[in-house]
């Protein structure tokens, strides 16, 4: 049973059966390809789940604290607190928008 559920877990079953189906070198039968690519998959898999998981749990935010000559310039105070509040009314509205998430 694949750890990984939904999407991802449909596409590592079918990476897996992939790699699974690779042939045997018979030129080099103590190096197993299909070992490799199973241990890369796993691997990348791990890493994707990890980095999904900070961005989700707003890591990168706590580390990476923005000033407030970033988030509000004296150019057009407001702006990005405008913007976030209309993509915020957007999605409650649920309208298409340019960003597109399936």
């Amino acid at each position: 049973m694949s750890k990984y559920t939904g999407k991802l877990g449909e596409l590592y079953k079918a990476y897996s059966r992939a790699v699974s189906l690779w042939p045997a070198d018979k030129l080099r039968p103590t190096h197993s390809y299909r070992d490799v690519l199973k241990r890369q998959m796993t691997n990348k898999f791990d890493k994707l789940i990890s980095a999904i998981e900070n961005l989700v749990s707003s890591k990168y935010r706590a580390e990476n604290k923005l000033s407030e000559a970033i988030t509000d310039p004296v150019s057009n105070k407001g702006y990005y607190t405008k913007l976030i509040a209309s993509i915020d009314d957007a999605v409650k509205q649920n309208k298409k928008t340019a960003l597109r998430v399936d």
